[in-house]
């Protein structure tokens, strides 16, 4: 037997289009791959509305990690973090002189975060806390050419009411 019928799509199928399944006679799942994507992918976004749902899948994900020791698996060695910086130094000395010049800035709790990375610019910063830096920077691109960032909707905020009405946009 080389193909079998799908009981949701009904489609006759080639085996390689089944899941195995130990405990079923041929050795296969009687719903095809397609089907139980779907099934899988529809289960899963009704799931994320419940919020009670979300909130312990949440919880569980985060016990799994530090049960299975990812933390120290994604780990990297003080050699690999050296070098990693280095390489973003050298890919970037723009920043690395700004970060430099703006770091007496610094508010305690805060982060600094530039608009631009002109040497003109480099102590023209913005302070914010850890999560809206990072929540902001997920929603940013970094511009080689210019210096400065570029929104998801690709507009160069090449100056610094641009660059405050987004992120005042962003977080609000």
């Amino acid at each position: 037997m080389t193909s079998k019928k799908c009981f949701k799509c009904g489609e006759r199928k080639d085996l390689s289009e089944f899941y195995t399944h130990k405990q079923m006679a041929d050795g296969h799942l009687n719903k095809c791959k397609l089907c139980t994507q779907k099934d899988t992918k529809e289960r899963a976004d009704e799931l994320v509305k419940d919020e009670v749902w979300h909130e312990q899948e949440k919880e569980r994900q985060r016990q799994k990690y530090y049960r299975l020791g990812y933390k120290e698996k994604h780990k990297k060695t003080p050699e690999e973090a050296y070098k990693n910086t280095k390489k973003y130094r050298e890919n970037h000395p723009e920043k690395h002189k700004a970060v430099m010049k703006a770091q007496r800035l610094t508010k305690k709790g805060l982060h600094n975060h530039h608009w631009s990375y002109k040497e003109e610019n480099a102590k023209d910063i913005f302070h914010l806390n850890y999560a809206d830096h990072a929540f902001i920077h997920r929603h940013l691109s970094y511009d080689d050419v210019n210096f400065c960032y570029i929104s998801k909707s690709g507009e160069l905020l090449d100056t610094r009411e641009k660059h405050e009405k987004y992120i005042v946009d962003l977080l609000s």
